[in-house]
């Protein structure tokens, strides 16, 4: 196992959505790693080497890939599938002691990855399933100390197959349980894919890369927006197979609206909106952006992009966003979800929604404050002379 006491496994721990805003509470990698191996202590996400057993579910269930690795690449998995055209491809885990396929047929084929099956993500299973049926060997997990992660797999496979039915495919994922020994003929032996391939290219782009310098996000109390949406969504913490994803959901899919539509995260805006830009500066996707435009201050959000972190609802100081999950027939189309008139505010310059005294929700809240701290030391100045 490639990943084994936390081999090759790096943190960027400034993705994490814990490290954005406390209220998050997300703990998707610290309730479903099976060896407790992930601790968040002092606003810090920390791997212990010696208790981590090399699953890579962390690679998958993380919402914006705070665990990353050089050497894992889900993308060969599919690549692989795609040059060999097998009809039916059966998946062995990098523990499997006989990785196998059942017979000599042409059309079946087989892959071992190198860690968990568990590693793999949801959109991964999505793309597999675009180009073969899968057959998932589950028979020698009962013993396995990753048994802990096959929920999340079977949670993954659930999600890319309510995909592939909306996007107009038959999915066709099994689990096989109990399996013969096959004749181990070098013919018959999975092939192994997983991890990524590197190039003199990737190495000189990786190296130009690394001497860019990111551009700094604009301060709070700032809120100058553009009149287009960001299509690039820079500076996002959108995993990497999601934007993929996005890519192949879209197609794939047929021109008409799918009959069976699948669950997406929604969001509505009400009118305590004041245009103060809180939610589209910290939605860590970059998927609900805000554009002003000829005096309109309008929202976009694309469903397929969104994170579900709530860190939106969390930072809106009106409490204006509520969420939902809803069926979406296009979930990666850009919606304008909301459209509020919108001013300058008299103090600061900022955009803000109209009302009679042309001031921000910064600006305003300050002016409270400064009058409430002026009628204190009122109150104490007429005390001292009574």
């Amino acid at each position: 196992m490639i990943f084994s006491k936390g081999s090759y496994v790096e943190i960027e721990e400034k993705r994490c959505l814990n490290l954005m805003h406390q209220g998050v509470e997300c703990s998707h990698c610290l309730g479903h790693c099976p060896a407790a191996a992930i601790v968040y202590h002092n606003g810090g996400i920390y791997l212990n080497k010696d208790k981590c057993i090399g699953c890579g579910l962390c690679f998958s269930d993380c919402p914006t890939e705070v665990f990353r690795s050089k050497q894992w690449d889900e993308s060969t998995i599919i690549r692989d599938i795609e040059d060999e055209e097998w009809k039916i491809t059966e998946f062995f885990c990098g523990r499997h002691t006989s990785p196998y396929k059942m017979d000599k047929n042409k059309n079946r084929g087989a892959v071992q990855l190198p860690a968990c099956l568990s590693a793999v993500s949801k959109g991964a299973w999505y793309e597999a399933g675009l180009k073969t049926e899968i057959e998932i060997h589950l028979d020698q997990c009962k013993d396995c100390p990753m048994a802990q992660t096959i929920p999340r797999l079977e949670y993954n496979v659930s999600i890319a197959a309510e995909w592939l039915d909306a996007s107009g495919h038959s999915p066709s994922f099994s689990y096989i349980h109990q399996s013969g020994q096959g004749k181990t003929k070098k013919s018959l032996l999975a092939i192994e894919t997983g991890l990524k391939v590197t190039s003199r290219r990737d190495l000189f782009v990786s190296l130009i890369n690394k001497g860019q310098q990111l551009g700094s996000k604009a301060p709070v109390g700032t809120n100058v927006f553009p009149e287009e949406p960001d299509k690039k969504m820079r500076n996002s913490c959108l995993p990497g197979w999601q934007r993929r994803f996005g890519e192949v959901f879209q197609q794939n899919t047929s021109s008409k609206d799918s009959a069976n539509p699948a669950y997406w995260p929604t969001i509505k805006i009400s009118d305590k909106c004041v245009n103060c830009g809180m939610c589209s500066r910290f939605c860590p996707s970059g998927t609900l952006q805000i554009t002003v435009k000829e005096g309109t201050c309008n929202h976009h959000f694309t469903s397929g992009f969104c994170l579900d972190c709530r860190i939106c609802q969390l930072f809106c100081p009106r409490e204006a966003i509520s969420r939902d999950r809803e069926k979406v027939r296009r979930p990666f189309e850009v919606l304008n979800i909301y459209n509020n008139p919108t001013t300058t505010c008299q103090t600061c310059g900022c955009n803000t929604a109209h009302h009679s005294k042309n001031l921000c929700y910064w600006c305003e809240q300050a002016a409270t404050s400064d009058q409430e701290l002026k009628n204190s030391f009122r109150k104490i100045f007429l005390r001292m002379n009574n």
